[in-house]
């Protein structure tokens, strides 16, 4: 479900930590939440997978800020077939 909150994309990573929840997603849609990500990346290390504009040339920044995964759809899928080159 997509919706808009007050709180900051740490306070949920927090409270995901908190609680125990691994495997939360942040998905970066559309340009200019860079920081947003990387906040909760920080906020809880090693418990939290990123995706929206992964791709090679950006996916280790991620996976050294904090990132438990990467998700990289977008990059792998085109045409609607993977492009295992991209793998």
């Amino acid at each position: 479900t997509n919706f808009e909150s007050e709180k900051s994309s740490k306070e949920f990573a927090n409270l995901y930590a908190k609680d125990g929840l691994r495997g939360g997603h942040i998905i970066k849609l559309g340009p200019g939440n860079d920081a947003a990500a990387f906040e909760a990346l920080k906020a809880y290390p090693n418990g939290m997978q990123v995706g929206g504009g992964i791709n090679s040339e950006n996916a280790m920044q991620y996976l050294e800020a904090g990132a438990s995964h990467v998700i990289v759809t977008s990059y792998v899928f085109h045409n609607g077939k993977i492009d295992f080159e991209r793998l």
